[in-house]
């Protein structure tokens, strides 16, 4: 399944996901979008530095789409 992600922050994130059969991490600069292949129902997870840590910062799964 083709998915998009759009860095709206003004700081680098890592999309990542580490499912059973499938692993991905992917830098994101700021404000730019990517697009990759993922299986529908796979979770991924975005880190970024937040309070002064890399922490995750926002989630998504997948095939869903976030109003």
């Amino acid at each position: 399944m083709e998915c998009c992600y759009r860095n709206q922050s003004d700081g680098l994130v890592v999309l990542r996901s580490d499912e059973e059969d499938f692993y991905m991490e992917k830098v994101v600069f700021p404000f730019d979008m990517i697009s990759f292949n993922a299986p529908a129902a796979a979770k991924i997870m975005v880190w970024g530095y937040s309070n002064g840590s890399v922490e995750i910062v926002d989630s998504f799964v997948a095939g869903e789409t976030n109003v």
